[in-house]
C-alpha cells in the first residue's frame, strides 16, 4: 500500500495564502499526479499546476516552469530534501510503501551466511528497512550500519554484506563488496555481488580508454541539484594534462545531444548514474576519474 499525506502541504498553501503552485512527481506517480491536483485545487483553491518533464530526483527541481508560470510555489512529491537551495519555496512530500516482508522471503534471508551486515533503502521503503532490521536481530545477524542511500551515493562495505531491501537495481548497485538485493517487486533474495564486480570492471575500463583520449567535452548539467560550478578548475586541470577540453552544457545528459560533437570522450560532473544509459561515445564520471 501507498502511503501519501497532503496535509501538510495543503495547510501550508492555505496558511501562505498561495494563488499558484507547481506539482512535480517522478515517473513512476504520474498514474495519480492528476488526482494529487485536483485533491490540492479542491482544499487550497489555489491554481495548480503540473509538471509532466520526467523527474530523476529532489536533485532535478523544475525551476524553469516555475519561473515561467510565476508560481508561489513547488510541490515535490516523492523524495526527501536533497538540500538544494533555492528562492523559490519547495514543499518535499516523500511516499512510503507500507509493506511487511513476506515470510517466504524471511526464510530465505535467514539463510544468509554472513553474521555482520549493512543494511540500505531508498526513502519510500523506510519502513520496510525497520521491519528488516528487527528481524536480522531476532535472527542473530549484527547490524553494522542502517542508512537511507541515494541512487548516486557512493557505499564501502563496512560489515561482512550489505543488503538492500526495496525494488529495481538503480540504488544496490550503488553499494560495494558482497552485497544481497532484497527485490520485493519479484518477491526474490538475488545476490549482485557478481554483477556489482562486473561493473566495476567496466568503470576502470572506461578510465583507461578515457586517459587516451585527446579531445575531451566536460559535461554540465543546468539541473539545480546537479550543476557543478568548479568545470573552469577541471577544464584546467586536464589541459596540464595535454588535452583538449570544451564545457558542454545542458539540462538532460541524452546520447542524441552528444553523438555528433567532435570529442573523442566525454566527463560527465552531472548525476553519475547516467552512465545506466546507453551512450555511442565514452563517458566517465568525474568522481571516478579525479
Amino acid at each position: 500500500m501507498l502511503e501519501l499525506d497532503l496535509n501538510k502541504v495543503i495547510n501550508k498553501i492555505k496558511r501562505e495564502n498561495y494563488k499558484k503552485v507547481l506539482i512535480q512527481v517522478p515517473e513512476g506517480l504520474k498514474t495519480k499526479v492528476v488526482k494529487i491536483a485536483e485533491e490540492i485545487e479542491r482544499e487550497t483553491k489555489a491554481r495548480v499546476f503540473i509538471s509532466a518533464e520526467p523527474c530523476y530526483g529532489s536533485c532535478d527541481l523544475p525551476l524553469e516552469e516555475a519561473s515561467v508560470l510565476k508560481v508561489d510555489a513547488i510541490v515535490h512529491i516523492g523524495h526527501s530534501d536533497f538540500g538544494v537551495k533555492t528562492k523559490i519555496p519547495v514543499f518535499y512530500v516523500p511516499v512510503y510503501f507500507d509493506l511487511k516482508i513476506p515470510e517466504r522471503l524471511k526464510k530465505e534471508i535467514s539463510k544468509i551466511k554472513e553474521k555482520k551486515l549493512s543494511i540500505y533503502s531508498s526513502e519510500p521503503f523506510r519502513k520496510v528497512l525497520d521491519d528488516l532490521e528487527k528481524f536480522l536481530l531476532k535472527v542473530g545477524k549484527e547490524v553494522i550500519e542502517k542508512k537511507i542511500i541515494l541512487g548516486c551515493s557512493e557505499i564501502e562495505q563496512k560489515g561482512e554484506a550489505n543488503v538492500f531491501v526495496g525494488s529495481g537495481k538503480f540504488h544496490p548497485l550503488a553499494l560495494h563488496g558482497k552485497t544481497y538485493f532484497l527485490n520485493l517487486e519479484k518477491n526474490k533474495l538475488e545476490d549482485m555481488t557478481e554483477e556489482i564486480e562486473r561493473e566495476e570492471m567496466k568503470k576502470q575500463a572506461r578510465i583507461s580508454k578515457f586517459k587516451e583520449a585527446k579531445k575531451i567535452g566536460i559535461l554540465i548539467s543546468t539541473k539545480p541539484g546537479q550543476f557543478y560550478k568548479d568545470y573552469e578548475k577541471i577544464k584546467e586541470k586536464l589541459e596540464k594534462e595535454g588535452k583538449e577540453a570544451e564545457i558542454v552544457i545542458m539540462d538532460e545528459i541524452k546520447n542524441e545531444k552528444l553523438i555528433d560533437l567532435d570529442f573523442d570522450a566525454y566527463l560527465n560532473t552531472a548525476c553519475p548514474r547516467i552512465l545506466d544509459n546507453h551512450f555511442d561515445k565514452l563517458i566517465v564520471n568525474l568522481k571516478d576519474l579525479f
